[in-house]
């Protein structure tokens, strides 16, 4: 039988003490979500605000978690006063890196997705591009596993089905 220990608390020192270790992560974070030049600040104000409602965290083994679900809703926020919806350019490779055959693919790839919905892009962005689980992603979101898991499919399936009609229109020009 387990015996269950009380939840150490974290406090303001020790989430300092982390803050080199958290900042890159979510201004990668903000910047995949759309806060564009603004990443830097959203990730800043995310840990000002952490710090001062650090009493808020139960679980001090989830402090990544809670401080990326904190981004999110402030990068959302950002988003909606200023009606900007940026892909962001640290997830997506620059279309200079690929080959010059496939210039043209890597351009219209940008572009497909940054014609997805938001949700989409953004689930996207964070699982194929910083590497999150679905889990931490459904956490960060306020949304289940299974949502994100669905969402992804329907981002995978539109972004093939764009690509494949790229491709035919290719191949009759």
């Amino acid at each position: 039988m387990r015996i269950r220990t009380p939840r150490e608390h974290l406090d303001a020192e020790d989430l300092d003490a982390s803050y080199g270790r958290h900042f890159d992560d979510l201004v990668q974070l903000c910047r995949a979500l759309g806060g564009g030049p603004e990443s830097e600040d959203i990730a800043q104000d995310t840990l000002l605000f952490a710090r001062t409602h650090v009493d808020q965290l139960r679980d001090r083994g989830k402090v990544g978690a809670w401080l990326r679900a904190i981004a999110v809703r402030k990068t959302r926020r950002y988003q909606s006063r200023t009606r900007t919806d940026v892909v962001g350019d640290q997830v997506y490779a620059p279309a200079q890196v690929y080959a010059p055959a496939q210039v043209d693919l890597g351009l219209d790839m940008a572009s497909s997705i940054a014609r997805l919905p938001p949700r989409e892009r953004h689930i996207l962005a964070l699982v194929y591009g910083l590497g999150y689980s679905q889990q931490d992603v459904a956490y960060a979101l306020d949304i289940r596993r299974g949502t994100v898991a669905a969402t992804l499919f329907h981002a995978r399936r539109k972004l093939a089905t764009w690509l494949v009609d790229y491709e035919r229109k290719g191949r009759t020009s």
